[in-house]
């Protein structure tokens, strides 16, 4: 004779039957407290009569405290790498519309606008002279300045040629000429331009700076905000 149970058998007695697949979750990685399970488990059930040496068991613990450790420094640079970088992407977004300076020599001229920068000198410098030049590499306007000492010196143009009549709109490079120890050289320039619009996504994540008439420049070569 075949008894048959029914499951409100094992209801009257506290009991539930599962006819259902059982669900068992399956951990990818091991924690802390995953590593001292095992290794208490070890420890219960190791041959009495050999023990494991503990110098083992504290080499062990040793190993796993020192990754775990790395582990949690990595997951903390991760985030303040990615903390950094948010808060430099709104710092670079409040740039649109603003002036920088950067280093070179090539400027935008607006309609209506002036071009200015710094000289920056190392050393006291005597017969500084600027000359504007167009596109077409021809001077335009020449300005001579005389002596400086070492810093930097905020220069403008205009936007006017020599002779009094405004130029067009376009890119337009600003030379600047001394005599440093009685030998005459190429000064050392930075010029304001104006950003128009910023990319998040530049090479090696770094933000990229779009500027008017001039192209890209990464947001780290930012001198100085105006």
């Amino acid at each position: 004779m075949t008894n048959s149970i029914n499951p409100s058998d094992y209801a009257d007695i506290g009991l539930r039957v599962n006819n259902g697949p059982v669900q068992r979750e399956i951990k990818k990685e091991l924690g802390q407290a995953d590593f001292l399970a095992l290794l208490t488990t070890q420890l219960a059930n190791q041959d009495p009569l050999a023990p494991t040496d503990s110098k083992e068991f504290i080499s062990q613990m040793t190993q796993f405290a020192s990754l775990d450790a790395e582990q949690s420094m990595v997951n903390q640079l991760t985030e303040l790498s990615t903390a950094l970088t948010s808060n430099q992407a709104l710092q670079a977004s409040a740039l649109v519309g603003r002036n920088v300076l950067i280093d070179g020599n090539e400027s935008y001229l607006h309609e209506g606008g002036v071009i200015a920068g710094q000289l920056n000198l190392d050393a006291t410098t005597t017969n500084i002279r600027f000359e504007v030049r167009d596109q077409s590499g021809q001077t335009v306007r020449s300005i001579a300045v005389g002596t400086q000492e070492a810093g930097d010196l905020d220069f403008i143009w205009d936007g006017n040629n020599d002779l009094g009549e405004r130029m067009p709109p376009g890119v337009y490079t600003v030379a600047a000429f001394g005599q440093v120890g009685g030998a005459s050289e190429q000064l050392r320039t930075s010029v304001i331009a104006r950003v128009e619009s910023v990319n998040l996504g530049g090479a090696d994540g770094q933000i990229v700076l779009n500027l008017a008439g001039l192209g890209q420049i990464g947001f780290n070569d930012v001198k100085e905000i105006g």
